[in-house]
């Protein structure tokens, strides 16, 4: 299907599902020179035309005697099919917990090998920058990239891009580096949190509790609205019996919802920063230095400041990253008795069934039926002196 005023070769096709699908189709003339169907976008009518005449002229020059490897180049370099995979389902389908992340690695790729042919990728040339990315950038960096680097390539064999069951990144023998076991103790949360304080930044400093008493991720903490948090009775409470506070939240992540009692060495920080910001949509923190809520960049920044300060007391904290905050809360939950399961509700994974997320963030432990976040108590010293 095409207009009168289309561009040789346009062709545009709805799908079952009632999308519009557009593409440059080249004549038996093409083919023989080299070209093949350059899948253009359906939702951009204009720009599809304007590509598919900018092709018929590559054709044109080829067929003038020009040089044919840079006109077939068009719409199949890495750069174009980074370009289609982020008009794809899939990526716009992306929890914003996990896009940051998605974002960083196609960049990676595009910067080394956008102006590269799809077709151009064999397993080794793949092995050989899997292995100089884990010298350059880490071991655990390189596996995240080659990662990304295969879902593109899976999306080109899906749109006819690269033959079938032609992926390059499959079956290299990567080695996937060993989780992460650093928690923080008692004594080093505190001197975070009285750091923070100290420092101006006490929002960086509840955001801290919130990791290591609550066990969420730091966009669901920074993204959190004071409607979030209600106070209510606690579970199987009577009428007029103590009153809680209740986080409700959907992880940004994984899309699972999450309902958790506030901890309560958490309230007290909670409620004040609700009466700072008593509008229910307002974002619950707000960076003391901004003055605006927080963004992934200004909380990485206050971190980086206050673990720094506090480093200069205790040296080990220079190694603490703000995602083992998370892995403390496992920690501690589990040394005070809560069960597998209680804490994989709480940390919104599959945590009390997956192997290997039980050794990150829950070593094995005492297991009871206590909840997770209120089992957690700090150490007593007197019954630590007298054992």
């Amino acid at each position: 299907m095409t207009s009168p005023k289309s561009p040789a070769g346009l062709r545009t096709r709805q799908r079952s599902d009632g999308s519009l699908r557009c593409w440059w189709e080249p004549s038996a003339v093409a083919r023989a020179l080299g070209f093949t169907p350059v899948e253009l976008d359906g939702n951009r009518f204009a720009w599809s035309a304007h590509e598919a005449a900018r092709i018929n002229r590559e054709v044109a020059a080829a067929r003038a005697g020009e040089d044919v490897n840079t006109a077939r180049k068009h719409g199949r370099t890495i750069e174009d099919l980074i370009a289609h995979y982020k008009r794809s389902r899939p990526f716009l389908k992306l929890r914003p917990g996990s896009l940051p992340g998605y974002l960083s690695n196609l960049r990676i790729i595009g910067e080394k090998w956008g102006a590269k042919l799809v077709t151009d990728f064999t397993k080794p040339v793949i092995y050989a920058w899997y292995e100089t990315l884990g010298e350059a950038r880490g071991q655990a960096s390189a596996v995240a990239v080659i990662r990304m680097f295969s879902v593109l390539f899976a999306h080109a064999e899906r749109i006819g891009w690269r033959a079938e069951n032609s992926n390059p990144c499959t079956n290299l023998g990567m080695e996937i580096p060993k989780p992460r076991r650093t928690v923080a103790s008692w004594a080093q949360l505190d001197l975070l949190v009285a750091t923070a304080d100290r420092m101006g930044l006490s929002a960086t400093g509840t955001a801290i509790l919130m990791a290591a008493l609550q066990g969420q991720r730091q966009t669901d903490i920074i993204t959190a609205l004071s409607g979030d948090f209600t106070h209510m009775a606690g579970p199987g409470a009577e009428p007029g019996e103590s009153r809680v506070w209740v986080w409700t939240l959907t992880r940004s992540k994984r899309g699972t919802e999450g309902m958790m009692v506030i901890h309560p060495e958490l309230a007290p920080r909670l409620v004040a920063a609700r009466m700072a910001r008593p509008d229910p949509d307002a974002r619950l923190l707000v960076d003391e230095l901004g003055g605006l809520p927080f963004t992934a960049n200004a909380i990485k920044d206050r971190w980086a400041r206050v673990r720094a300060m506090a480093a200069k007391q205790d040296p080990a904290l220079a190694q603490l990253q703000f995602r083992d905050l998370r892995r403390t809360f496992g920690a501690l939950a589990r040394a005070a008795g809560a069960s597998r399961e209680d804490v994989g509700d709480v940390l919104g994974n599959s945590a009390a069934t997956d192997a290997r997320l039980n050794e990150t963030y829950m070593p094995p432990s005492f297991t009871t039926a206590s909840r997770a976040v209120l089992a957690i108590r700090r150490p007593d010293p007197k019954k630590e002196k007298r054992a």
